[in-house]
């Protein structure tokens, strides 16, 4: 087979001799084997008996699909094999990497199964209710303070997940609303006056007078500094303060950037957490956070809010002396 045709195909890609030896192979290929040398029989590398079949069946002209075959090298790759038979009995091989696939739907088995575990506490609490309420129905009025706390964290959690959803949806277009970050910070502030009053703690908003324009979704970047105020006011401690600020950031090192932070004066996150803080139904504190009535989504919104706008979020925090949380988000979009 032309070197140069194999050359272009944009996966790694070899061709199996009518001798069971590599005849050639594409750069692609020879990175990923670079012990594999011209001349030598691939068995010496994929001892794997699909991808001995697949090559007979190939030669024998049988119609065959694509079989998957595991590398063991440092990790355990995994790869979908497919072939086509060439002059003489020759045959080309073309790999594709499956690790991100398998990844992917790891996350998605696991994002379900959390999911299914953070539907179920509800569900089980509301439904021991309706059981207890058939025999006593005096006591339907004592525990409907409870069905309806657990109603609405299930509501919370279908609207935090539509949230997530849409923020995802949307990482591919380039956020270009000309949007003010005072007014940003004053809608995101202004519903949870309720939650503050209810909690002692105070939302203290720090903002220069000039207004701050920049571009961004300004639907998105309310909600990411919602959830890091409620955050606060859930997390922290009664009498407490939780202090939103913002400004420009014009370091010579690098493009302008506009700062958001949140600070509260709560018991803090141990170093250890903090990594994990924007995995999905990720918890320091199951039973705290559950009392509190998060869904386990607030930092993972926050996190895709700031990737569609091409930013980043630091978070900094010690045990007994509270949490900030700094969005850094450029001044200007560049395109997706």
């Amino acid at each position: 087979m032309n070197s140069d045709v194999i050359e272009a195909i944009p996966i790694p890609a070899f061709v199996i001799s009518a001798n069971d030896t590599l005849s050639s192979a594409n750069t692609a290929f020879r990175a990923l084997f670079p012990h594999l040398q011209i001349g030598r029989s691939y068995l010496t590398v994929f001892r794997q008996p699909n991808l001995v079949t697949l090559i007979e069946k190939l030669r024998s002209n049988e119609q065959t699909d694509a079989v998957e075959i595991t590398v063991k090298r440092q990790t355990d790759d995994s790869f979908r094999v497919t072939g086509a038979v060439l002059a003489e009995s020759d045959v080309l091989l073309c790999l594709q990497d499956m690790n991100e696939t398998a990844a992917a739907i790891q996350l998605r088995q696991n994002f379900v199964a959390d999911l299914g575990h953070e539907l179920r506490t509800p569900l089980t609490a509301i439904s021991g209710i309706l059981e207890t309420c058939e025999d006593d129905q005096e006591a339907l009025a004592h525990f409907l303070p409870t069905m309806s706390r657990e109603v609405e964290r299930m509501k919370r959690l279908v609207a935090d997940l539509l949230t997530l959803s849409r923020v995802e949806s949307n990482l591919k277009r380039t956020p270009n609303q000309n949007v003010v970050l005072q007014a940003l910070v004053g809608a995101a502030s202004t519903p949870l006056a309720v939650l503050a009053k209810e909690k002692g703690i105070r939302i203290e908003l720090a903002m220069p007078d000039d207004p701050i324009h920049f571009q961004g979704d300004a639907d998105e970047i309310t909600r990411a500094v919602l959830n890091l105020v409620e955050n606060g006011l859930r997390y922290g401690n009664e009498g407490g303060v939780v202090k939103v600020t913002g400004r420009i950031d014009r370091s010579p090192k690098s493009p302008p950037n506009v700062l958001i932070e949140v600070r509260d004066d709560g018991p803090g996150v141990e170093i250890h957490h903090i990594p994990r803080l924007t995995e999905r139904f990720y918890r320091v504190d199951n039973h705290r956070s559950r009392d509190s009535g998060g869904s386990g989504l607030g930092l993972a919104i926050v996190k895709h809010i700031v990737n569609h706008h091409r930013g980043r979020m630091t978070f900094d925090s010690e045990p007994d002396k509270g949490s900030r949380v700094t969005l850094v988000l450029p001044l200007e979009q560049s395109g997706s």
